[in-house]
């Protein structure tokens, strides 16, 4: 592995000294490939050398921030991960911009695990919930953006909402929508905290992309990692809500 590793340094500055004397064109390459499995022998120089950086990253991983009491599977349309996650980013969000916002979401794509195991939740897992650096954005949408939001939900078949939103699922339309408990005014504006990949247009939520927003620049899993690490110690158990915050009428 050393070796292979020393062979590519070679070849990057062979390629960098031919760059500056002249023009070149790729023509063909030449493949290999190296599958890495438990099975392949560490390397000591290589193990020596990162182990500093990998004590210190499992330390910070391993650090246990919260305990599940039972394990909280994600599912459609509704489910104890997506109403705790969506809680979660609710209480934060409005803290972080100042303002009772009206709900939050995520869209199911973006919780990356099937479940948060029962015990111990450490930083490492919340990292494996939410991988990817979606940042939190607030919008600020009038009541037709904000049906399209709620049909593209439906369409979805659901997605992780805040307990401050309930809706009914008629075919892909969303149906009986409550926010903060009054039925949903089409003449209103509602404020939304939602990850800034879906503000911009992904997941088919194009007609977002011009929304007024306000960003903060945080990344919403150091967000959810900050809600836990900063819980009393008595508060440290999770609370789960079971609520259907979605009913879909097909089932």
């Amino acid at each position: 592995m050393y070796t292979q590793i020393k062979h590519l340094f070679l070849l990057i500055l062979l390629i960098s000294i031919a760059s500056c004397s002249k023009q070149v064109y790729t023509a063909d390459i030449d493949t290999n490939y190296y599958r890495i499995s438990k099975r392949n022998k560490s390397d000591k120089e290589l193990d020596k050398l990162i182990a500093p950086y990998k004590n210190q990253l499992d330390a910070k991983m391993n650090e246990v921030i919260a305990i599940n009491p039972e394990a909280m599977p994600k599912a459609r349309p509704s489910s104890v991960l997506g109403n705790w996650f969506s809680d979660a980013l609710l209480a934060e969000a409005s803290k972080i911009y100042g303002v009772d916002i009206d709900m939050s979401m995520q869209n199911y794509g973006g919780l990356r695990i099937p479940a948060l195991s029962k015990g111990d939740i450490t930083v490492g897992q919340i990292y494996e919930l939410m991988p990817f650096d979606n940042k939190l954005v607030m919008l600020e949408l009038d009541g037709i953006t904000t049906k399209k939001l709620l049909d593209k939900i439906a369409e979805k078949g659901g997605w992780p909402i805040s307990h401050t939103l309930s809706m009914e699922i008629d075919g892909e339309t969303a149906t009986n929508i409550k926010i903060k408990g009054q039925d949903f005014d089409i003449n209103k504006t509602y404020t939304v905290a939602i990850a800034d990949y879906i503000a911009d247009g992904g997941d088919n939520c194009f007609f977002l992309a011009d929304g007024k927003r306000t960003n903060k620049d945080l990344l919403i899993r150091d967000i959810i990692i900050d809600h836990l690490k900063n819980k009393p110690s008595d508060e440290k158990v999770i609370v789960q809500d079971t609520t259907e915050r979605i009913k879909n009428l097909k089932y």
